[in-house]
């Protein structure tokens, strides 16, 4: 198939998603969500192909939901509910279950739903200079993709609270520090660095890098999908609170929201 919103390229065992809306900070939208499925479907069915890289075009790797879009089309709980159903199904969970390794090349902006994409992958690459935060806090509302649950999975549960609670922002070097991502590295340096480690995982066995894969995510993912109904379930109680509205006006207005606790 074409692709509108990402870049899909194969070469030398490593399959490449770009996302590719760089004027709207690789934002996620339905379509964008059905390419990226897509391009995770064919490389995981691809059996040349050993190692996926996801990163993003311009100076965002992903800053989550766009909110254009989801003020035009995710208008009722149910439509909300939906679509993050969605997002979880074809991206999110498919990247956690896919036999084969994921890369992330965080070359820029990853915040919310871009967060939670880091959360998913195996292994992270981060531009020193990336800003990679949580920030749904920032805008009332709660992450619908899990991050709850995995960002305390990767960082332990007291920096994860300040990172959720603040909404603050880490440079990729933060990020290595506290273990959000494996390793941070110059700007320029990102895109060889990351294919040299793609390089090296497509060398390895596929049958022991599918089982190792497997077994660790199943051991320390317990009960995830119990877990990640109750977290969306949650997401859309927030999503109904005058609070949540009041944080998107406030963006969208350019503003510092007023929460008032309704």
């Amino acid at each position: 198939m074409g692709y509108e919103t990402i870049i899909y390229q194969k070469k030398n065992a490593v399959a490449k998603i770009t996302l590719n809306r760089p004027e709207a900070l690789n934002s996620l939208t339905r379509t964008m969500l059905l390419e990226i499925g897509k391009a995770l479907e064919d490389s995981e069915k691809d059996n040349t192909i050993r190692v996926v890289v996801i990163t993003g075009s311009g100076k965002a790797f992903c800053t989550g939901v766009d909110l254009k879009f989801a003020k035009e089309e995710l208008t009722t709980s149910q439509a909300e509910q939906d679509f993050f159903r969605f997002g979880n199904e074809v991206m999110l969970r498919r990247i956690e279950k896919m036999p084969k390794p994921v890369i992330a090349a965080v070359n820029g902006y990853a915040m919310a739903g871009g967060i939670e994409i880091l959360t998913v992958v195996d292994l992270a690459i981060a531009s020193e200079d990336a800003v990679i935060g949580d920030q749904h806090m920032k805008f009332g509302l709660l992450g619908a993709g899990g991050s709850p649950y995995r960002v305390p999975l990767l960082i332990g549960i007291r920096k994860a609270k300040e990172l959720i609670f603040t909404g603050k922002t880490l440079t990729g070097k933060e990020a290595e520090q506290i273990g959000l991502v494996n390793r941070a590295v110059p700007p320029d340096a990102l895109e060889s660095t990351v294919d040299a480690l793609a390089a090296e995982l497509a060398e390895l066995s596929p049958v022991a890098m599918r089982i190792s894969k497997a077994l660790i995510n199943e051991t320390m993912l317990v009960d995830i999908e119990a877990r990640l109904e109750l977290i969306l379930m949650s997401s859309l109680v927030g999503a109904n609170s005058e609070d949540r509205h009041e944080g998107i006006r406030a963006f969208n207005e350019k503003r510092k929201p007023v929460f008032k606790g309704r």
